[in-house]
């Protein structure tokens, strides 16, 4: 049997009608939440669970690197790109900022020296080796839709011929009239997430579960699990590490003053 690195029609529905439309729905004027969700519907029935999409101006150089993210990537590589600040020698950036083609890992990696060498190693610890990176413009922003294939080899003119790649590419232009749409949406209350919601999260993002979370806050599993669903619910996401991995993203646990208090 043929060895697929990127997902198959058969995987992603990516023919069916259901698929079409919810693709077609991302360039509506949904709230944040729901757009976000809806986002994540349409990426998983392609077959892509780790995904970022990006848009915005060039940020200075002092700004948090992963602002304005949406993101299924693991918690701890999205850590260790801020802390390591590899948003200075990240070799997808550098490519998106300047060409409109899109960039296969495989193949970046291979040619890759020095520094950017180690930016691809340090990304495969967390499972983000095959992937295709495409870069995307609106006005005078730029960013990019990334999306991790399986880790297994394959050739730039397999991937291009997946079914799912195929509507990928279909799915941009839909993509950036959503963007487009919720820039220009006013801008949500910062206490969108209680206090007691942002501090469930914030002790989750450490890796306490949620015995030791109830613990530290004096409070029953239940509540715990309670705060966490609404926080995951009103983040857009699907479960808790995705939850952590949003929230990380835009730098709450930076700004919203989302410490320990114990």
């Amino acid at each position: 049997m043929e060895k697929q690195n990127a997902p198959t029609s058969d995987q992603g529905q990516v023919g069916s009608n259901s698929s079409i439309t919810a693709i077609m729905r991302l360039a509506t004027d949904a709230n944040r939440s729901d757009w976000e969700r809806l986002l994540n519907k349409v990426m998983r029935e392609l077959g892509f669970t780790r995904y970022l999409v990006s848009l915005g101006p060039n940020l200075p150089a002092e700004a948090d690197p992963l602002a304005g993210i949406i993101t299924t990537f693991p918690q701890q590589w999205l850590e260790e790109y801020r802390g390591d600040r590899l948003i200075e020698i990240d070799p997808i950036l550098r490519h998106c900022r300047r060409d409109l083609v899109p960039l296969f890992w495989e193949k970046a990696r291979r040619r890759a020296r020095g520094r950017s060498r180690q930016f691809w190693q340090q990304r495969e610890r967390y499972g983000l080796r095959s992937g295709l990176s495409v870069p995307l413009r609106y006005e005078s922003q730029s960013g990019t839709l990334s999306v991790a294939f399986e880790d297994s080899p394959t050739t730039e003119h397999e991937n291009f011929s997946s079914p799912a790649v195929f509507r990928l590419f279909m799915l941009i232009p839909y993509l950036l009239t959503g963007m487009r749409n919720q820039r220009q949406r006013p801008a949500q209350p910062r206490h969108d997430l209680t206090p007691r919601e942002m501090e469930c999260l914030y002790w989750a993002s450490v890796g306490k579960t949620t015995w030791e979370i109830s613990q530290i806050l004096t409070c029953s599993e239940r509540t715990i699990d309670f705060h966490l669903l609404n926080a995951t619910r009103k983040l857009g996401s699907v479960n808790r590490q995705q939850a952590v991995s949003a929230a990380s993203a835009r730098g709450l646990f930076l700004t919203a003053g989302a410490l320990p208090i114990k």
